[in-house]
């Protein structure tokens, strides 16, 4: 879980996955569902230098030590999935990689992208583009874009394991960056691709409107600290 984003934009003085809702790091929330999941045989997040301590403390108040790893992330997300996947110590055959900073993903999800790895090398959950799509210059809108077949991808993206660490390898050596994990997938032809039904309510948090409507839908829906979230 690549967890090493700065909290500047929520107006935080400590990293986004750390700020609390509901009475527990943003970083727990999300984690919780897949702690849950019987396929979940270890879990890393990769939080940014200089605070894996505290990251470290939370986890091991939620679940107990060892339960889940904390290694220091990358100065951008993609170098911090390589230190997740780098510190795993198991033989997991693929890996799931969700954004700390979508603290409402559900168990339904979750459970969608794994059974789509059983037929496809990458999955990933996502949800119809609802507004006009417009290209523009900056100065103004030249061009209308057809979103028939256009999609939103969210986290968690699930790999072969394989696949993640030869797609970051070749990544590394050609000094390609992609926008998600899958684009690493898709630019180096590693396999296809499989789409599943993801959830508006699984949106990345980034501004402080959309913390405070993460807020309020844990609150709409009552959860709390070690609350379960099975919605689709």
């Amino acid at each position: 879980m690549p967890a090493a984003g700065d909290g500047v934009r929520l107006g935080a003085e400590l990293p986004k996955a750390l700020v609390e809702i509901a009475g527990a790091p943003m970083f727990i929330h999300a984690a919780r569902p897949f702690l849950r999941n019987a396929q979940c045989v270890e879990a890393v997040v990769a939080a940014p230098a200089g605070w894996e301590p505290r990251f470290q403390q939370a986890a091991d108040r939620e679940w107990g030590k060892e339960r889940v790893r904390v290694v220091t992330g990358g100065a951008v997300r993609q170098e911090s999935v390589v230190c997740a996947l780098a510190a795993l110590i198991s033989d997991a055959e693929f890996v799931l990689i969700h954004d700390a900073a979508r603290p409402l993903v559900s168990e339904a999800v979750i459970a969608r992208v794994l059974e789509a790895l059983s037929e496809s090398v990458a999955a990933a959950p996502v949800i119809p583009v609802m507004d006009t799509l417009k290209r523009t210059d900056g100065r103004g809108i030249f061009e209308t874009v057809e979103r028939a077949g256009l999609v939103a991808v969210q986290t968690p993206q699930g790999i072969l394991r394989a696949a993640a660490e030869e797609a970051q390898r070749r990544a590394r050596a050609e000094g390609f960056e992609g926008t998600d994990d899958v684009s690493l997938i898709e630019h180096f032809a590693l396999g296809a691709v499989k789409a599943v039904a993801g959830n508006p309510s699984n949106f990345k948090i980034t501004t402080t409107e959309d913390l405070t409507l993460a807020r309020k839908l844990m609150e709409l829906n009552g959860q709390c600290a070690g609350a379960s979230g099975k919605n689709r």
